[in-house]
């Protein structure tokens, strides 16, 4: 298209030149007779100043020797002018005849000039002077006819050549219009031309360009030509067929790829060798299209590969057969340096019959995978066809990718086995420490109990010894006083311990902590009216919680008295305060009391567990911790030895107020 576009602005630019250069001579041409015209109209005007200097000699004649007899002088300047006149004339250049006119003109000036020289000068008498006069003034018409004749001759020449020089300027812009004209209509031509055989090109291209859009690979376009559009059209052949075969070959890796998943997927969920076996051959076959398709495993005991069951297209009588030693299976492998080996057309005798087969069911196409673990072939995937269906080295690529899984697969299901019986060792190993755990658990809180009891019965038993020994009423009465009280400690204990042990589902409703918080601080404050201990209740406003008042009213009282008990001497300070977070209402209680020792903290929730000896029971603290538990909350403690114990209730907000919470700050009271 380059070289036509290129071929047509020559043959435009050729024809305009031609025309530009015919009209440049034509127009040379008139330039130059224009010239000559010109030069003529000058020498036209130089042969009427002749004439009327003639005119002016024959009139200045007529006056001499008259009243008019002073402009003798311009006659003889007109006479001297006529004759410069003439010799301006000869100086041009005339035709033949005009030059011999010019002559004669000439010759008769001289004349002329004779005779009014005899007429000037005549002094004879009258008769003489008029004739040389009329000789003089016949003589000068007869020069004004020769003067008058020329230039009539001049003249039509002039005509002549000035028509000629007009018809050459019509013909020059006939030449200029004609030349634009066809320059016009061969340029318009030119461009529908080449718009034709720029736009059938694009158009066929864009069509071509949808349809390989529109998914419908492969379709070409018929145009050809010389030009570059021919090469492009070329190229969208080239690249259509290019795109079709790319995706029929994308279709295929696609199609292989999710063979391959559909394959090795079910490898990686079973862990039965047989189901491994089952996956391979059923799995495999399907895949590949092949007719006989199954595993051979090594046997460690007799150094065999062995045929597994189940197989496609081999009968279990036949699958027997298909026995093959470890030293055969290394040959082959190393005949392909490890890598799928190919065997099409193979003639009965070709390989043992523990590879091939033998009668109606022999191979006489094969393909084999090598599984190996760790290096060791391990198991060797058999595909194989009779007479159709010879196998190619794409094939022989998936069928390695597959024997790479069947071998993770295979050592995964060793492996899942080998966890499965540690697993039943260790579950049963479990299962003897938890019934350990438990019998010393009991052991443990049979010890406790029998000891947490133990002391009020011993008390007991002492003394109702003493009653039966004592006669004095009053002392028996304190005694019975004693028994009593130590009644109600073993009672206690046993209620603490039924409490702990039994699952009591919590009342759940909706309620304020802070005011459940001032409700417990006004039953204890009566406690250590007596002791100079401060308590300070720091509250932040907390949205609604729910929960069972009693049960947390119990573990408020519970680290509140531990507190309380924690302090030396009665003296000291407790702090009670309250904020929240993004899921939690928490409420903080810290004492200044020695703090808890680093050994002890990890047990103080362990039940009979406690530092208080004859004061306490060590229940209070693990049924705290099991009601908050409850509550789907936490206790965290912190204590530092000497400086005192934080501890930190959180419980859940509802889930309508689970948002970030203005904190205020918090107002302190002291209450002595």
């Amino acid at each position: 298209m380059k070289k036509k576009i290129i071929a047509y602005l020559s043959l435009l630019l050729a024809f305009f030149s031609i025309g530009s250069l015919i009209s440049i001579l034509y127009i040379t041409f008139t330039t130059s007779e224009l010239k000559k015209i010109i030069t003529l109209h000058g020498v036209e005007i130089l042969r009427q100043d002749l004439v009327i200097k003639i005119q002016n000699v024959e009139q200045d004649l007529l006056t001499v020797h008259t009243e008019l007899s002073s402009r003798l002088d311009a006659i003889v300047l007109n006479v001297n002018d006529l004759d410069n006149a003439i010799n301006n004339c000869n100086k041009c250049h005339h035709s033949p005849l005009i030059n011999r006119k010019l002559d004669d003109v000439h010759g008769q000036i001289e004349k002329f000039k004779t005779s009014l020289s005899y007429y000037i000068t005549a002094a004879a008498n009258e008769e003489r002077i008029r004739s040389l006069k009329l000789e003089a003034y016949n003589i000068g018409h007869e020069l004004l006819n020769m003067t008058t004749d020329m230039a009539f001759i001049a003249n039509k020449k002039l005509q002549e050549r000035t028509q000629k020089v007009i018809e050459d300027v019509s013909r020059v812009e006939q030449i200029l219009v004609i030349t634009l004209m066809a320059t016009f209509f061969i340029g318009l031509w030119m461009s529908v031309h080449l718009t034709r055989n720029i736009i059938n090109p694009i158009r066929q291209l864009i069509e071509l360009s949808r349809k390989i859009a529109s998914g419908n690979l492969g379709s070409t376009t018929t145009y050809t030509d010389s030009t570059e559009f021919g090469e492009l059209a070329a190229s969208f052949n080239d690249m259509s067929l290019s795109l079709r075969e790319s995706n029929e070959k994308v279709v295929r890796n696609l199609h292989r790829l999710s063979g391959l998943y559909r394959v090795t997927l079910p490898l990686h969920s079973v862990s039965d060798a047989e189901e491994i076996v089952r996956a391979v051959s059923f799995g495999v076959a399907e895949f590949l299209s092949v007719e006989q398709c199954g595993l051979l495993l090594l046997d460690e005991k007799t150094g065999y590969f062995e045929h597994a069951r189940p197989a496609v297209g081999i009968a279990e009588a036949q699958a027997a057969l298909l026995r093959i030693s470890r030293k055969e299976v290394e040959y082959l492998y190393n005949l392909n340096h490890g890598k799928p080996l190919l065997m099409n057309d193979l003639r009965p005798e070709s390989l043992p019959e523990g590879i091939q087969g033998k009668g109606s069911w022999a191979a006489h196409n094969i393909l084999l995978g090598w599984v190996r673990k760790k290096g060791d072939l391990i198991g060797v995937i058999r595909l194989a066809n009779k007479k159709e269906g010879r196998f190619d080295e794409e094939t022989g690529g998936l069928l390695g990718i597959i024997s790479n899984n069947v071998s993770v697969a295979i050592e995964n299901a060793r492996l899942y086995e080998s966890l499965r019986l540690q697993m039943q060792q260790l579950k049963e190993t479990q299962e003897q420490l938890v019934q350990t755990a438990r019998l010393a658990a009991i052991g443990e809180l049979a010890s406790n109990v029998a000891h947490e009891i133990n002391n009020p019965l011993t008390s007991i038993l002492g003394y109702a010894e003493l009653i039966k020994e004592e006669g004095n009423v009053e002392h028996i009465m304190g005694d019975i006083e004693i028994i009593t009280n130590e009644s109600l400690r073993a009672r206690e204990i046993v209620q603490q311990l039924l409490e702990f042990a039994r699952k009591k589902t919590p009342d759940m409703k909706e309620f304020e902590v802070n005011s459940l918080l001032k409700e417990v601080v006004s039953l204890i404050k009566v406690q250590f009216k007596d002791k100079k201990i401060k308590m300070y209740e720091a509250y932040s406003e907390l949205p609604r919680i729910m929960g069972d008042q009693n049960q947390l009213k119990q573990v408020f009282l519970n680290i509140i008295n531990n507190a309380v008990d924690a302090l030396p001497e009665g003296r000291g300070e407790i702090t009670i305060g309250t904020h929240s977070n993004d899921s939690y209402a928490v409420i903080e209680i810290r004492d200044t009391g020695p703090g808890i020792a680093a050994e002890v903290l990890p047990r103080i929730f362990e039940p009979f567990y406690t530092t208080k000896k004859e004061k306490g029971t060590g229940l209070g603290l693990p049924i705290s911790y099991k009601i908050i538990q409850s509550h789907n909350g936490r206790i965290d403690v912190k204590s530092i030895k000497g400086e005192g114990t934080v501890f930190s209730i959180s419980l859940p907000l509802l889930s309508e107020n689970r948002e970030q919470l203005r904190t205020e700050s918090p107002k302190l009271s002291t209450n002595n």
